[in-house]
C-alpha cells in the first residue's frame, strides 16, 4: 500500500541532499572557512615538499648512474688493456668535479688525483669501500671535509698485474653534488617567493566563493527545516484548500540565484508531489478493494520466482496457514506453496514469455485438506522497454462447473444407452417385416426403409452425442508418435466404401512424416473432414489431403481441400456450433448429424490446437488443422 509519507525517487534524492546541507555546522561557519584554509596550506606545502624530495631523488640517480658507468668503463679498460693501476692513476690530471683514489685490498691508499698518498690514512671501513670488497659496486652520499659540500663516493675492485703478480684493487671516484645542492636551493627561493603568495591568493579567492555560495543557502536551509516538520507531521490528506494551508510559503531571498530557482521548484514540487501521492493513495485503495473482492485466486511472480502479489482469495486457498498472515513478498512461491503443477506452468511462462493456459487442473486447497479444479491462465508481466519482469496467474474455480459437465454426461450416456436399444429392435423388427412381406406390396416396403433409415440416423445421432460428451470429459489424453501417411490412407480405404458410387479423384501429399497425438482422437478427425469433403463435393470432382509443417516448426498442419459447393462467408464463423447446418434440407438428405465439425473442433482443442475453415460458394471449401509439433502435454 502507498503511504502518504513516500515521495517519487528523485525528489526523495533532492530532499536528502538538502537535508545533508542542512546538517552542517553553519552557525559556525568561520571556523569552518579557516579550517579549510588551514587544509589548503597544508595540501600546498606537501605538495611542494614532495616536488623537491622528487627532483632531488631524480638528480641524485642521475649522477649515480653516470658515476657506475665511468667506473665500469675504467675497469673494463684497465683489466683488457692491461694497464698497470698506478700508472693509469697518476697519469691522471687533477679535475675538481671528479677525483679518483687507487687503493689496495686492505685499504691502503697508492695514489690520489687530488692529494700525496703519503697524506691519506687507510680508508678501508669508508662504506662504499667495503662494499665493494665484497664484490658490489659500492656508493655512499657524505659530506666531503676538505669542500664542505656532499659529494657522492663510488668504488669497485678490478684485477692488474702489479710487481710481477696478479693483486686486487679499488678504484674509488668522487663526485661532486655542488651543483645539485644550488639546484635545490634556488628551487626552496621560489617556493618561497613564488608558491606562498600564489597560495594566500587562491586562499581568499575559495573563501570568499565559500561565503558568496552559503549565503543565500541559508534561505535554502530554513525552509527545509520546515519540510521536515511538514513531512513529520504529514498523516491526513485533506481537500485542496486544506493543502493550500498547510503549504509552506516561499520564503524570500535578496538575490535571483540558481539556489533560489531551486528553491522556488521545491515549493511547486512538493505541492504537486502531495497531490499526486494522495492521487495513488487513493487509486490503490480502490485497487486493493476491488482486488479483494475478486473470486478468483490471482498470482504474480518476478523472474526469480519471488511473489510480487497475492489476493486475498489465493492466500485462503493455496498459501500454507502459517504463511498467509506474512508478507510474502519475502519469499519465493514454492517457500509457501509445494503444488508441482502450478510452480510447472509459472515457469514455463518465465521460460518461452508467451501465454499459458491449462484447463480442469486438479489442485489441493486449503493445506491439502481437499481438492478442486481449476482453470488456469498464465500471462507474462511486460515492461515499457518490452522485457518480461514476472508472470501473473488467474486460477478460476471451475468444480461446480465440473460436476455439472458430469451430471450432463452421465445423463447423456444413460439416454443413449436407453434409447439406443429400442431403436436397434426397432430396425430388426423392420428388417423381420420387410423380409416377410411380397414384392406386391411395394408402398408397405417404402414406409419400412423410412423407418429404418431414421433409425439408422437416431443410431448415428446418438453415437455422436455420446462421443462428444465422452471427448468434452477428457482432460488429459494419451499421446504417441502417428505416422500420418500410415493413418490417412487407412481413413481413406473404410471412407471411400460408402461413396463409391461418386467418381471422386483423391490426392494426397505428406510434406511430414509424424505427428504427436491420439491415434484414436485424431483418426476420428481425419474421418469426419474426409467424410464431409467426399459427402459435399458432387460427381467428378476432387478431393485434396495434405500434411506440412507450419511456419517456425510449431506445428503440423493437416488440410483437407474439396471441389465442391462451397459456404457462403455468413455461416463460418458458427460453422463448428452443434447442430448448425448451412443448408438443413440437404444435409439431412446426406444423412449427416450437426455433429461432426463440433467433434473435430473439440479433439483438436485438447491437442491444444486449432481448426479453421475457408470457403466461397461454388468454389470449394478448405479445413485446416494445426496440432503441436512435437509438444508433449505436462
Amino acid at each position: 500500500m502507498i503511504k502518504k509519507e513516500d515521495s517519487s525517487t528523485n525528489f526523495s534524492r533532492l530532499r536528502q541532499f538538502i537535508f545533508f546541507i542542512s546538517s552542517l555546522p553553519w552557525k559556525h561557519f568561520k571556523k569552518t572557512a579557516a579550517l579549510q584554509m588551514l587544509i589548503s596550506v597544508f595540501v600546498m606545502l606537501v605538495i611542494a615538499t614532495m616536488a623537491r624530495f622528487y627532483f632531488k631523488t631524480y638528480g641524485l640517480n642521475q649522477a649515480r648512474e653516470q658515476l657506475k658507468s665511468s667506473l665500469l668503463l675504467i675497469r673494463q679498460s684497465i683489466e683488457t688493456q692491461k694497464i698497470s693501476p698506478l700508472g693509469w692513476c697518476q697519469s691522471l690530471k687533477l679535475n675538481w668535479q671528479n677525483r679518483y683514489t687507487l687503493l689496495t685490498e686492505k685499504g691502503k691508499v697508492l695514489c690520489d688525483s687530488h692529494l700525496p698518498p703519503d697524506k691519506l690514512p687507510a680508508e678501508i671501513n669508508f662504506p662504499e669501500i667495503r662494499e665493494a670488497l665484497e664484490g658490489n659496486l659500492g656508493f655512499n652520499i657524505r659530506k666531503s671535509k676538505s669542500q664542505n659540500y656532499e659529494v657522492m663516493y663510488g668504488a669497485l675492485t678490478l684485477k692488474a698485474n702489479y710487481k710481477g703478480r696478479n693483486q686486487t684493487f679499488v678504484v674509488r671516484q668522487t663526485v661532486s653534488l655542488r651543483a645539485l645542492n644550488l639546484a635545490m636551493i634556488e628551487l626552496d627561493r621560489a617556493i618561497i617567493i613564488f608558491l606562498i603568495p600564489f597560495l594566500f591568493v587562491t586562499t581568499l579567492l575559495s573563501l570568499w566563493i565559500y561565503l558568496q555560495g552559503s549565503s543565500p543557502l541559508f534561505q535554502i536551509v530554513k525552509k527545509v527545516e520546515k519540510m521536515k516538520k511538514t513531512a513529520a507531521t504529514v498523516e491526513h490528506v485533506g481537500d485542496d484548500d486544506e493543502d493550500d494551508d498547510d503549504f509552506i510559503p516561499s520564503v524570500e531571498t535578496d538575490s535571483e540565484t540558481e539556489l533560489s530557482e531551486v528553491e522556488q521548484t521545491l515549493d511547486r514540487v512538493q505541492q504537486n508531489l502531495e497531490k499526486y501521492i494522495d492521487e495513488l493513495y487513493n487509486e490503490n485503495e480502490k485497487l486493493n478493494t476491488v482486488m479483494r473482492s475478486i473470486s478468483d485466486s490471482i498470482l504474480a511472480i518476478g523472474l526469480n520466482e519471488n511473489i510480487l502479489f497475492a489476493n486475498r482469495q489465493f492466500r485462503k486457498n493455496f498459501i500454507s496457514k502459517e504463511f498467509r498472515d506474512q508478507l510474502l513478498s519475502k519469499f519465493k512461491i514454492w517457500e509457501v506453496n509445494r503444488d508441482i503443477i502450478l510452480h510447472e506452468q509459472l515457469k514455463l511462462c518465465l521460460e518461452t514469455k508467451e501465454y499459458v493456459k491449462k484447463r480442469k487442473v486438479h489442485l489441493p486447497v486449503k493445506g491439502g485438506k481437499r481438492y478442486r479444479y481449476f482453470d488456469l491462465r498464465i500471462n507474462p508481466l511486460i515492461d515499457n522497454k518490452g522485457e518480461i519482469f514476472g508472470a501473473a496467474g488467474v486460477l478460476q474455480d471451475v468444480s461446480d462447473q465440473m460436476l455439472a459437465e458430469q451430471m450432463r454426461e452421465d445423463f447423456v450416456a444413460n439416454v443413449s444407452h436407453e434409447v439406443r436399444t429400442p431403436l436397434t429392435a426397432l430396425k430388426g423388427y423392420v428388417q423381420i417385416i420387410k423380409n416377410a412381406i411380397g414384392p406386391e406390396e411395394k408402398q408397405i416396403t417404402t414406409y419400412l426403409e423410412k423407418v429404418e433409415q431414421n433409425s439408422d440416423r437416431l443410431t448415428h445421432l446418438f453415437s455422436d452425442i455420446l462421443n462428444l460428451s465422452v471427448i468434452e470429459s477428457k482432460q488429459v489424453i494419451a499421446k504417441e508418435t502417428v505416422f500420418v501417411e500410415e493413418i490417412t490412407k487407412n481413413v481413406i480405404n473404410n471412407v471411400k466404401q460408402s461413396f463409391q458410387v461418386k467418381n471422386i479423384q483423391i490426392e494426397t501429399r505428406f510434406d511430414i512424416e509424424k505427428t504427436w497425438a491420439n491415434p484414436q482422437l485424431l483418426e476420428q478427425v481425419i474421418t469426419n473432414l474426409i467424410e464431409n469433403a467426399l459427402k459435399y463435393t458432387p460427381d467428378g470432382g476432387h478431393v485434396q489431403i495434405g500434411w506440412s509443417q507450419g511456419s517456425a516448426g510449431k506445428y503440423d498442419v493437416l488440410t483437407v481441400s474439396d471441389s465442391g459447393y462451397g459456404i457462403p462467408k455468413e455461416h463460418l464463423p458458427r460453422l463448428f456450433e452443434r447442430f448448425y447446418r448451412v443448408d438443413h434440407g440437404r444435409s439431412r438428405d446426406e444423412g449427416g448429424t450437426g455433429l461432426g465439425l463440433a467433434i473435430v473442433k473439440h479433439i483438436v482443442q485438447i491437442h491444444n490446437g486449432r481448426v479453421s475453415v475457408n470457403s466461397e460458394p461454388e468454389n470449394g471449401t478448405t479445413f485446416i488443422v494445426k496440432l503441436p509439433a512435437h509438444y508433449k502435454e505436462s
